[in-house]
Formats: structure tokens, C-alpha cells, sequence
């Protein structure tokens, strides 16, 4: 049975334990020493307390979404669902095995089970950042399959697929030169034309620079470099750098199938400056027709990473806060 009467201070508390847990995990492991040992910790901490039925479950529990659930302005319980990785996983990652990495469903399952076994036939809400965004999705599809009930699902600027560089370049390139036929009869031909061009360098300089970062990653990840640390733990308690769980995502998508979802939809949309220029800009982030009841998207103030530091906080709070609200 969900508690919405916990204190404060001690949904905080136990939140924190277990972002804690990461940190010195990390930290044990960047001075050489033995893995955090494994200890049965909670998969599901609460993040805020609230008096309305209806919970909302992160995604992932990090420094992130500590910080961004108590500025939330809704009577709504909120939670984050963190698991363990499997070692497995880990291993196979750093190996470069690709037979042995999760599909996206093999991923999201542990967290789906989570999820489940604590909102019962509760009605919940699921929320997701960047690709955890697409984990709540699945989640959602999961859920609904054991019997449980999903309101809505918020992704916080989460595409919804991952194309490779030139796949997306290509298609860029294609909308480029589609709009040069819509240029008027009165117009001049050459401003259209180096229009188009300037438009196509710009593209071509954004696909040569991903490309050179995606080599440069793999070579880095071939000689045994593989890159920052995160909070986040194996069940053998070491930390898996980012560079890995990047492997690991790109993986999981490779293989993935969307399917519409019978619930509701928020797309919380940062500024996309890095994204490839030129052609139309794709505004629902590729969610359009994805969910029955229907998609809300929402602009929010500062880029992909800036969007949940201050004061962009407030803001992105603020529109979680009101979409909550309106259920």
C-alpha cells in the first residue's frame, strides 16, 4: 500500500542514502579499492510527500530529479524508481559483446516489476529524462500489461528514437532542398540557391563533427578509457562510466519497436540548439501519434542539460506542476 504521509525530511533522507550509495561507490572505485558491497536497498525512494491518490515515479533517482521534485506545486506523491544494473550487463558492455547487452525491454523490465509491485492498481504517472524518457514509455506499456493502470507519461526532452548521424543528416539534406521548390516565381533564384547551400553546410559541419565525437568515443572505449564515472551501480556494487551505459542505450534502441501507448502523453521540450540544423524542426520530438489520449507539449526555459539547473529549475517544476494538475 502506497504511504503519501511520509515526512519530509525522511523521504529526503532515504533518497539521498541511496544517491549516497553511488557517490562512494564511485569514489572507492576511482582509489582502487574493493566494489561498494551489494546491500539490499530500497528500488523505489520517495521524493516528495503528497495528499492526491495518484503518484508519479521518476525514472532513475539522481541529483537530478532530488532537486527538481520537492519545487514541483502539485498535491501529487512523488517517487523514483532506481535498480541495480545487472553485472552482466556491465561486463558485456565493456567487453563490446553485443549478444550479450539488454534490449530495451530486457532493461526496463526490473523497473517495471518495481513500479508495479508499489502502485498496485493505483493509477500512477511515469516520468522520464532524455533516454529514460523511452524507458518510461516501455514501462508504461509493461505496466499496462500486468494489470496496472498509467495516467500519463512525461518526457522531459526524450526523443523518442535515435537515428544514426547520417540518417538523420540524409533526412535534413532531403527537407533542405524540398523547400527550394517553394520559393516564389518572383523570387531570385541565386538567394534561394545559396540560401539551400548555406543551409546544407551547416548540416554537413554538424555531421562531421557527431561523427568525429562517435569515433573518438569508441576508440576511447577500445583502449580501455571509458570516460566519466556516474552514481549509478552494478549489483556487484562497482559504478559504470558513461561512456558504457551510452553502449548500452544505443543497443537497446537498435532493436526496439514504438508502439501507440492508451494513455496520456507531455513532451517538456528544452531548447534543441544542438541539434542538426536545417529542413523543419520536429517539435513533438517524434511522439506525434504515439498516445491514445492524446499529447501536450510544453516549451521549457534552457538547453537539454540546463533545463534542471537554477533558475531553469523553477521553471521546468512549474510545468510539471501545472500538467499534474490538469489530470
Amino acid at each position: 500500500m502506497l504511504d503519501h504521509s511520509t515526512r519530509p525530511s525522511a523521504s529526503t533522507d532515504a533518497a539521498l542514502a541511496v544517491l549516497w550509495c553511488g557517490i562512494i561507490g564511485a569514489a572507492r572505485h576511482i582509489a582502487k579499492r574493493q566494489p561498494l558491497a551489494s546491500t539490499q536497498r530500497p528500488m523505489v525512494v520517495q521524493l516528495k510527500p503528497g495528499s492526491a491518490k495518484m503518484p508519479v515515479y521518476f525514472i532513475g533517482g539522481g541529483l537530478r530529479e532530488i532537486r527538481v521534485a520537492p519545487l514541483i506545486s502539485s498535491h501529487h506523491p512523488v517517487f523514483a524508481v532506481e535498480i541495480p544494473w545487472p553485472s552482466q550487463w556491465h561486463d558485456a558492455a565493456v567487453k563490446g559483446d553485443v549478444e550479450a547487452l539488454p534490449t530495451l525491454k530486457e532493461m526496463v523490465a526490473p523497473y517495471a516489476a518495481a513500479l508495479h509491485a508499489h502502485s498496485g492498481s493505483t493509477p500512477c504517472v511515469i516520468v522520464g529524462y532524455s533516454f529514460q524518457g523511452l524507458m518510461g514509455f516501455e514501462a508504461a506499456h509493461r505496466i499496462q500489461e500486468l494489470g496496472g493502470k498509467v495516467e500519463m507519461v512525461m518526457l522531459l526532452d526524450a526523443p523518442a528514437q535515435y537515428p544514426a548521424t547520417h540518417c538523420i543528416a540524409w533526412r535534413k539534406f532531403q527537407e533542405t532542398w524540398k523547400l527550394a521548390r517553394k520559393c516564389s516565381a518572383g523570387e531570385l533564384s541565386a538567394h534561394c540557391l545559396a540560401s539551400r547551400l548555406a543551409s546544407s553546410l551547416s548540416i554537413l559541419r554538424w555531421t562531421i563533427h557527431e561523427t568525429g565525437s562517435v569515433v573518438k568515443e569508441r576508440l576511447l572505449l577500445a583502449l580501455g578509457y571509458p570516460g566519466q564515472l556516474t552514481t549509478r551501480l552494478d549489483t556487484l556494487g562497482r559504478p559504470l562510466a558513461w561512456r558504457l551505459i551510452r553502449r548500452l542505450y544505443t543497443n537497446a534502441v537498435r532493436t526496439y519497436d514504438l508502439r501507440p501507448l492508451d494513455c496520456r502523453g507531455a513532451v517538456f521540450r528544452a531548447d534543441r540548439s544542438g541539434d542538426c540544423p536545417g529542413g523543419g524542426v520536429e517539435y513533438s520530438l517524434g511522439w506525434n501519434g504515439l498516445f491514445a489520449r492524446g499529447l501536450q507539449i510544453i516549451q521549457v526555459a534552457g538547453g537539454h542539460d540546463t533545463m534542471w539547473q537554477s533558475p531553469n529549475d523553477v521553471n521546468l517544476a512549474h510545468e510539471m506542476g501545472n500538467a499534474l494538475n490538469g489530470l
